[in-house]
């Protein structure tokens, strides 16, 4: 019995696995197995070893009209439980009518084990078990967790005591097979109706307060006697207790197990005390209740209400409600609402509700159409919350919203305004600097081995320095301002670096240290090769600085979908503490005017900046006195470059 083989119908062979472990729980044991199309459906009904269909509609493109014909002719017992995307659960009541055995949305998964029990159940037609002493003096309370359904939910079918699970607007979501017997209907007849609409007009006022405090009382377990209308249309008394659940998704739920009250077991009791407590208890709720006719007067207004609106409870029964609390302009929209809500429409809004001094509350208002003993809508029931705070804080929220969002354009503004600034004053020093460094070459040529010679190398080497300060804060100003306009192509790095390591040779020459190019075969990437070239000459002629003896090793690498330049030296390495901000801005281990290097701090910083850009990354590992290595890893082809 507990062996279950189901067929799931959906296009795809995964996304309901999870389930598993829920069937299980609950001492269900299933094989899924599925069909994604026609032909493997046909397979699968040929082979007759499923005990029951589990039809995904979001993903199985063949209607249930067409699922139901086939299975028909082929296994007429077996059943069809229907899984429906979330809102449609009145399609899903109509699939009911056409011959499915059940319908879950898929915001309400935890019902499955219930359903398939139940679906087994009828199948195969097990006699009823030896039902429980009515002379039990409580039913039986089935509590959950948040998370999980105890083992007793799985043998719900085997007892005598009616168990209905209801969403807060009074929604039958599951119904035990003890209904028949007990009340003569089906499970399919009630779930999706409005439990109150089955309840006597003459008790819902005193049930309703129960209800309402046992969702607001959660775990809590509440009892109520009222009169149930039968299918054959007489009256039944129940005794029910009711507790309030959280399911993993969504609104809360309550739990209620009743059974029918028989006078000659038990005297019927004076309900008027417990009545009266049941009123004192809704009327202290914190949230409104208005429960109105269809003519839109008002027949029960609790304390909450009173107090939210500044009117007396006296004062309010009778009156339109909309002509109470709706400004006129307001009215005919109302009435517009009103015709939806006596279709049978549950609707919620967000509304502006004026005290009765004039001061405006915001209300989350929660409006459902209220049915006598006969299902038909005779007036509505309405829940006020009241979130006037909770606005009043969404637009401080918004209003700090927008001011930030002002000083974010400012300052990006300005940002581009100080790289304007700086292209411009580039430009203007640049042209002058130009000049410098080419009389100063042609000046250090010509006086070479005199005191004058060492005077023009000495303002060479200083230009050469200006240019490079002035190149490196340019860079970083169209980094930070986003300006950067990158042309991939691809490119031999081999030919690249050794390209940088000629514009650097002289500067190693003159430490006395070796730049070597390693690659074992020829490694290209699909990179911007002016900014790679930026990259290089920051990371390389760091490595030259910062090593005052021994060499400089560029290798070049190829791996699985990207391409690697390690720089290697031999220099006085990076200490623990500092190795964390290497890539800040304007942070050097030595600072000051005693540091022992020269720099602004920014290059590193721009080449991270540049290899992001590009689709790659940077990293480095050092140890103080033993030198350093930096890799750069860089995208081998332009889909990897254009995905980064």
């Amino acid at each position: 019995m507990n062996d279950a083989t189901i067929l799931i119908l959906q296009d795809r062979s995964i996304g309901l696995e999870t389930l598993q472990d829920d069937l299980r729980r609950h001492q269900i044991f299933p094989l899924f197995l599925y069909a994604s199309n026609i032909q493997e459906f046909k397979a699968a009904l040929a082979r007759k070893n499923a005990d029951l269909i589990l039809l995904v509609q979001r993903y199985f493109t063949i209607p249930f009209d067409d699922v139901l014909h086939m299975v028909r002719g082929t296994s007429p017992e077996l059943p069809i439980i229907v899984i429906l995307p979330e809102g449609r659960a009145t399609e899903g009541m109509d699939l009911l009518k056409r011959g499915a055995q059940d319908y879950l949305l898929e915001t309400e998964l935890d019902r499955l084990p219930a359903s398939v029990f139940s679906a087994r159940r009828l199948r195969s037609a097990t006699p009823a078990p030896k039902p429980f002493d009515l002379a039990t003096p409580a039913p039986v309370v089935f509590e959950r967790a948040s998370n999980e359904r105890p083992l007793e939910e799985t043998l719900i079918g085997s007892i005598i005591d009616i168990v209905t699970e209801v969403d807060l607007m009074g929604t039958i979501l599951y119904e035990s097979p003890s209904i028949f017997d007990q009340l003569g209907y089906t499970q399919e007849e009630l779930i999706g109706r409005n439990a109150f609409s089955l309840i006597h007009p003459m008790d819902v006022p005193k049930v309703m307060p129960v209800f309402m405090l046992a969702l607001a009382s959660p775990g809590i377990p509440h009892s109520a006697r009222f009169r149930f209308r039968h299918k054959n249309g007489s009256w039944r008394v129940l005794e029910s207790v009711g507790k309030s659940i959280l399911p993993k998704e969504g609104s809360r739920h309550v739990i209620v197990t009743s059974r029918v009250f028989k006078e000659e077991l038990r005297p019927r009791a004076n309900l008027g005390d417990s009545e009266a407590l049941f009123m004192d208890v809704v009327e202290g709720l914190g949230e409104g209740v208005l429960v109105t006719d269809s003519s839109d007067k008002i027949l029960y207004a609790n304390r909450q209400m009173a107090e939210f609106t500044g009117y007396d409870v006296s004062n309010l029964l009778g009156q339109l409600s909309y002509k109470v609390f709706l400004p006129e302009e307001a009215w005919p929209i109302y009435m517009e609402q009103k015709e939806k809500w006596l279709l049978g429409n549950k609707e919620e809004y967000e509304l502006s509700i004026p005290r009765k001094d004039g001061v405006p509350l915001c209300m989350h208002v929660n409006v459902s159409p209220y049915r006598d003993s006969e299902g038909r809508i005779v007036g509505t029931l309405t829940a006020f919350t009241d979130i006037t705070k909770r606005k009043l804080a969404e637009e401080e929220v918004q209003r700090t919203f927008a001011s930030l969002h002002a000083a974010k354009d400012r300052a990006e503004e300005m940002n581009r305004l100080k790289t304007n600034f700086l292209n411009n004053v580039s430009h203007e020093i640049r042209t002058p600097l130009n000049s410098i460094l080419g009389f100063s070459s042609i000046l250090s040529d010509s006086l070479e081995g005199t005191e004058f010679g060492s005077y023009a190398r000495t303002i060479e080497t200083s230009g050469k320095r200006l240019l490079e300060t002035i190149e490196g804060i340019l860079d970083l100003s169209r980094l930070e301002s986003n300006t950067v306009s990158l042309v991939p192509r691809r490119i031999s790095l081999e030919v690249e670096a050794r390209r940088i390591v000629s514009l650097l040779e002289l500067q190693a020459r003159e430490k006395g240290i070796a730049v070597y190019v390693d690659a074992e075969s020829p490694v290209q990437a699909y990179v911007d090769v002016h900014y790679l070239g930026r990259v290089l000459m920051n990371v390389v002629g760091n490595a030259i600085k910062f090593t005052p003896s021994g060499n400089v090793r560029i290798v070049l690498s190829n791996n699985a979908d990207t391409v690697e330049i390690k720089i290697i030296d031999t220099g006085i390495g990076i200490s623990e503490e500092f190795l964390p901000h290497l890539f800040e801005e304007f942070y050097q281990e030595s600072d000051g005017l005693a540091r022992t290097f020269e720099g602004t701090g920014v290059g590193l910083r721009i080449a991270k900046r540049l290899v992001e850009l590009m689709g790659g990354s940077i990293s480095a590992e050092s140890e103080k006195g033993k030198g350093s290595t930096f890799t750069i890893s860089l995208p081998l082809n332009m889909e990897q470059a254009a995905k980064a």
